[in-house]
């Protein structure tokens, strides 16, 4: 408590020197009920985070909090979880405190936040914001040819909860030093990083080249490996680009063998599509750098003003002593037929580390509007897959009114007969309002059973706990 009044202090001492602009966030959540499953009754429980923001001329400063509340003490918290500057002044980048950095598009090291997302492991059961960032400093200079940065800190492992040791939740220590060098319009790029934690001190190095080869043509390629290391591991990714006209396609590579940096502060390109629609989205291939290689292809074509036709198609194979292939075909049609925006998908794949053969997915999007400022969203998913000599369904059926773009009512419901969630047929039935209240304040009420599992956002993957009982959300900005 004493940390969190010593950044009010900061911030009131701030604004009071200089005159600069302070802005701010919060994100609440309170909910009652239960994990369906959980030997627990229904319970009461508060999570809220809040950022403050603070900008004078070239100077930023970024604060903020956390807690979680509930009946069981064990699980509660109190957490002062970031401050970080940044200050940018001709080609220089200086960051103190808490901060995010990205090397070799996430091959070495990405942190990130994923904006909106609280997650509750299943182990410690105690809520937290879904982000991973840096604790130290990193000083970066820019030139139109050239650009050196050098980085220090303690990376985040967002799957220990607050209520754990601080030693345990930073333990992977980090010094990188990276640069690139324009020639040719190509960009030379190279990396060094020594990482050190309890089980051990290891170094790794990152090569890089990338540009533009035509008009409309570009590239961007890496090769990481460690050095001098007991347990040798590179990454290798190449990436395609063309664009022409009304026709786009884009080739990837990947091969990954034992790259899984310390607990996993590496976040390398995955190569699988990352789909709104909840079925292929729920059963995604999730990356595993320690042993993955594979391609991805997608093309589109603009086939008139509104109407755009995309095509994707995924394999990644994992090595067990056996080669696990997993293959997805996808294709997607988006279009508007008067005033009503529709899309249609369908996708075919074979997950053989889920035992999901056959898999087969359809559906639509359907965005109907009525009058000025009303309409429609229907939502129909449909999938099956064999498992096991079993076939297997999901279904998803979703309807949502909307009213001026501040009003948004919805119904959702989910059936399976998937034996690996429950013995028997399950369905989950749930209502949604959100409300806009203004510009800077909007409410959320969720009511009814949630289905869980994984969630996929901005290429980072995480598990969603199923919910019975009730949700309110309040988003607001100051």
């Amino acid at each position: 408590m004493k940390q969190i009044l010593y950044l009010c202090i900061f911030f009131t001492i701030l604004s009071g020197e200089m005159a600069g602009q302070i802005s701010g966030t919060s994100l609440m959540e309170y909910q009652y009920g239960q994990l369906p499953g959980a030997n627990e009754e229904s319970f009461n429980a508060l999570y809220n985070k809040i950022n403050i923001n603070y900008r004078y001329q070239k100077l930023k400063v970024k604060a903020g909090f956390q807690y979680f509340v509930s009946p069981y003490s064990e699980r509660n918290y109190i957490e002062p979880g970031w401050l970080g500057l940044n200050y940018r002044n001709k080609g220089w980048e200086l960051k103190a405190g808490n901060f995010n950095e990205t090397i070799g598009r996430g091959i070495l090291l990405r942190s990130y936040e994923i904006y909106g997302a609280v997650i509750e492991d299943i182990s410690f059961r105690s809520k937290q914001y879904f982000y991973r960032d840096i604790m130290g400093a990193s000083a970066g200079y820019r030139h139109k040819k050239f650009a050196l940065k050098a980085t220090y800190g303690f990376v985040l492992n967002n799957l220990i909860p607050p209520t754990d040791k601080w030693q345990n939740r930073r333990d992977d220590e980090i010094a990188a030093l990276s640069g690139e060098y324009k020639l040719f319009k190509q960009t030379l790029g190279g990396a060094f990083m020594r990482l050190s934690n309890s089980a051990a001190t290891s170094n790794y190095a990152l090569g890089s080249l990338n540009g533009r080869i035509f008009p409309f043509l570009n590239y961007y390629t890496a090769y990481a490996s460690t050095v001098n290391a007991e347990s040798e591991g590179h990454a290798i990714y190449v990436s395609l680009n063309f664009s022409l006209g009304k026709f786009g396609l884009s080739a990837e590579w990947k091969n990954y063998d034992n790259f899984v940096i310390g607990s996993g502060i590496n976040e390398p390109p995955a190569l699988v599509k990352e789909h709104s629609y909840r079925v292929l989205n729920r059963s995604t291939h999730v990356l595993q750098p320690d042993n993955e290689n594979g391609i991805q292809l997608e093309a589109f074509y603009q086939a008139s003003d509104k109407t755009l036709i995309t095509v994707n198609h995924t394999i990644a194979n994992n090595d067990f002593g056996k080669t696990l292939e997993y293959r997805e075909w996808f294709g997607e049609v988006s279009t508007s037929i008067k005033s009503t925006d529709l899309k249609v998908f369908v996708d075919y794949a074979n997950d053989p580390l889920k035992g999901e053969e056959d898999r087969i997915s359809a559906g639509t999007n359907i965005d109907i509007p009525f009058k000025t400022k009303q309409g429609f969203l229907i939502e129909l998913e449909y999938q099956t897959f064999d498992r096991t000599d079993k076939s297997n369904q999901n279904y998803v059926a979703a309807l949502t009114y909307r009213f001026d773009s501040r009003l948004f009512v919805g119904t959702l419901s989910e059936w399976s007969n998937d034996n690996f969630i429950s013995n028997d047929d399950k369905l989950w039935l749930s209502g949604t309002m959100r409300y806009k209240l203004n510009s800077k304040h909007t409410v959320q009420l969720f009511a009814g059973e949630r289905r869980g599992g994984p969630a996929c956002s901005a290429g980072v993957c995480y598990e969603v706990l199923d919910f019975k009982g009730l949700e309110l959300r309040w988003n607001a900005r100051f």
